[in-house]
């Protein structure tokens, strides 16, 4: 049997549906801000495609000219394939001795930069905003001047990696440190464990996977360096690339650009791989 609705009574709550005109109210300076934000975005966006110069319509009135120096890069040179494959063998070399020595450097530094582990009131922030500085100074300038030093070589660029790896990591390791769980932490410490211990038995466990996946993507991106530092006379794979580009020779530069292509997805899906398994 169907109950018929019941009557209301007074006391009893009911769902109000109704806006209060005082919230209306507050809610326009929201849509004010929203409104003038999209404005700068839009705004932004127009500003930095008219910067840049950049015009579909002559794209597509060019593409003939595009297409024909296509056509130059085929087919790829096979002569100097043997001799290429040897070059991104010392530029792989490159990248991951760069790779090594600056995540070695970069973890116990680490430790100083997380607020977490910083033995020294503010000396966490005196190290991010040095590691700032210095990441904002493009990896070919250190290229640069460790070759007045070194000399030319893929020693060189393997400092220069160095040098932006530790950087680059040290400000990762600090951050996996500085959202690591606390429970763990105090219980080695409530047990008596010194610091060397607190880390390995307390922190080692929670940022080990943290900092494995950040050194991979590290050493993909460091390879990709590796390649522009030839530029520089950093040796390896770039710097043919730079004297073939000079003297027009475009079935070469495919030729090398085909075996990059190659490197890098194969570095990819290994280190997806590796990532997989940690997670």
């Amino acid at each position: 049997m169907i109950e018929p609705p019941q009557e209301y009574r007074p006391g009893q709550t009911q769902l109000q549906h109704s806006v209060h005109p005082q919230d209306a109210g507050q809610s326009w300076p929201a849509t004010l801000g929203c409104g003038v934000l999209v404005l700068i975005v839009a705004g932004v966006i127009i500003w930095s495609f008219y910067g840049v110069g950049l015009h579909p319509l002559d794209i597509l009135k060019h593409r003939q000219q595009g297409l024909e120096t296509l056509r130059e890069f085929w087919p790829p040179q096979g002569t100097i394939l043997k001799a290429e494959i040897e070059s991104t063998l010392s530029t792989i070399q490159m990248a991951i001795v760069g790779t090594l020595l600056g995540s070695v450097l970069a973890l116990p530094l680490s430790f100083l930069a997380a607020r977490t582990t910083s033995l020294v009131p503010g000396l966490s922030s005196v190290i991010k905003t040095v590691m700032n500085v210095f990441r904002a100074t493009p990896i070919i300038i250190y290229a640069i001047i460790l070759s007045a030093m070194v000399g030319l070589g893929a020693a060189t660029g393997a400092l220069a990696i160095a040098v932006g790896t530790f950087v680059m990591l040290t400000k990762l390791y600090a951050e996996s440190l500085e959202s690591i769980s606390s429970g763990p932490v105090e219980a080695v410490r409530a047990s008596g464990g010194n610091l060397v211990q607190t880390f390995v038995y307390g922190m080692l466990p929670q940022v080990f996977p943290t900092y494995v996946a950040n050194t991979l993507y590290a050493f993909e991106l460091n390879l990709q360096a590796s390649f522009i530092l030839g530029f520089v006379g950093a040796g390896g794979i770039g710097f043919d690339l730079l004297n073939y580009m000079r003297l027009f020779q475009w079935r070469e530069v495919c030729t090398i650009l085909l075996i990059t292509i190659v490197v890098v997805n194969v570095v990819d899906l290994i280190s997806y791989r590796v990532r997989s398994a940690l997670s």
